[in-house]
This record gives structure tokens, C-alpha cells and sequence, in this order.
């Protein structure tokens, strides 16, 4: 593979992770918080709590496994339905590694959710026999095959099954905590603006190196399959919450209107 083709295939990973981040947002924002209690000590109510639950305690994890990957230790982890402000939180301990960078493990740890909560919706949908499939077939555009592959995959599920609604009901509790906070952000932006100096710098470099060379073959060959493992991934997260917002949006607008 070229350094050309390895760029645009990063260019589209950093845009599906954009995207999946703002479908999440959708979901969190509009969707979640239109049956929230308009008292703010009741913690947004129980019924948004209990929604919450499962993929709150995917995101906090998701938080502390990003630490632990990158040299630190974890202090604690507090879901939502323990948290006096609603929202849950995951303190980071001493560093376990000689080599761990605070700035690039805060980073780490801020945007692994989006990565974990792909995974686990995937797990979760392979346990419960979930036929959810992205298609790849080529249409007239990005748009077009988005809306073919919800409408595909709506039609596909058994609404007349328990598995189906169990799958739905986890779908939009950890669809909407994929997305970091704005805290989160906030904290990842030396790492990702790290990371992507790191990748432009490399970039240029196997420019610079015949692709024959076995050092550019090694480098572009795996970095190559871990961008395509990390696209397949990205694409089943937009699939599912674009799935979950698509059921969901109508509904809440309605409620949100009722509620005026």
C-alpha cells in the first residue's frame, strides 16, 4: 500500500470517528435528555438513570481501561447512579509505568469509549443473534448507502423476539456514552493533536522511502490492517446508534413538544 492510500484511509477512519461521535451526541442530547426531570436534584430522574446505566458503566471502564493501557493505575470508578452529580467519573491513580505519558494517557483515556462501546455493541449483537450487517455494496453516494443499510438492517430485525428489544434497549444506552464529554475533549486535545503531528510526520517520511523497502512494506502492510480492523469497527457503532436515533428521534421530538 501506498503512503497516499494509507493517509486517505486515516482521513476516513478520523471522519467515521467524528461522525459516530456526533450521532452519539444526538442521541445523549436530544434523545436521553427529553425525559429528564427538569429538577436538577433528582439527578435527571430514575428513568434516564436506568437508561443510562449500562453504557455509562461501558464509558467509565472505557476511561479507566485507557489508563491502564498507557501506564496508569486507576483510582477509582463511580457510575452514574452513584455520582451525586449524575454523570459518573473515573479517577486515575500513579503511574504503573516509567514510560507513561499524563498527556497522552488523559488523551487515551478520553476517547476510548467510542472504540469500547463499538465493541461491546458488536459483542453484544453477536451474543443476542443480532443480524446487523454493514453493507459495502457501492450506491450513488455516502448518503445513499448510509439510509440503504438502516432501512436494510431495520427490516432485517425480529421485532417479535425478546433478544431484539434487550439489543435496542443497550443499543441506545451505550450509543448514547460513546461519545466523550466535553471535559474529555478538552483533555485529548494535546494527545490527539500528538498523534496526528506523529502521523503527518511519518507520512512524509514514507513519501520519501520506495514502497520496496522492506521498512515501508512493515510499516504501511500493519498499520494498513490495525486501520481496517478500526474502520469495520467505527462502521458497525454508526450503524447501530444511526439505527438506535433513527427509532428513537421521532418519539422524543414528540415528547420534547409535549413538554413545552
Amino acid at each position: 500500500m501506498t503512503a497516499d492510500a494509507l493517509a486517505t484511509q486515516t482521513a476516513i477512519v478520523v471522519a467515521e470517528a467524528i461522525v459516530l461521535y456526533m450521532l452519539s451526541r444526538l442521541l445523549f442530547v436530544w434523545v436521553l435528555q427529553s425525559l429528564a426531570s427538569r429538577n436538577p436534584q433528582v439527578r435527571g430522574g430514575r428513568l434516564v438513570q436506568l437508561l443510562r446505566l449500562p453504557g455509562n458503566l461501558v464509558h467509565e471502564f472505557s476511561h479507566a481501561t485507557g489508563y491502564l493501557l498507557f501506564g496508569y493505575t486507576v483510582r477509582r470508578v463511580v457510575p452514574c447512579i452513584f455520582d451525586p452529580r449524575g454523570r459518573g467519573s473515573c479517577q486515575p491513580g500513579r503511574a504503573w509505568s516509567p514510560l507513561a505519558l499524563p498527556w497522552l494517557a488523559t488523551g487515551a483515556a478520553a476517547i476510548a469509549p467510542l472504540l469500547a462501546g463499538s465493541l461491546v455493541l458488536r459483542g453484544a449483537a453477536q451474543t443476542l443473534g443480532i443480524p446487523l450487517q454493514v453493507d459495502a455494496a457501492a450506491h450513488a453516494s455516502v448518503g445513499e448507502l448510509f439510509v440503504a443499510n438502516i432501512w436494510a438492517n431495520l427490516l432485517a430485525l425480529d421485532f417479535h423476539a425478546w433478544p431484539t428489544y434487550l439489543f435496542l434497549y443497550l443499543a441506545f444506552s451505550i450509543g448514547s456514552e460513546l461519545s466523550p464529554s466535553r471535559l474529555d475533549l478538552q483533555r485529548s486535545i494535546p494527545a490527539l493533536v500528538g498523534i496526528g503531528a506523529g502521523l503527518i510526520c511519518l507520512f512524509l517520511a514514507l513519501l520519501r522511502v520506495a514502497p520496496q523497502v522492506p521498512v515501508h512494506q512493515f510499516i504501511t502492510t500493519h498499520m494498513h490492517t490495525a486501520l481496517t480492523s478500526l474502520q469495520a469497527l467505527l462502521d458497525f457503532g454508526i450503524l447501530t446508534t444511526a439505527i438506535v436515533a433513527a427509532v428513537t428521534i421521532i418519539p422524543a421530538l414528540l415528547i420534547r413538544a409535549i413538554r413545552r
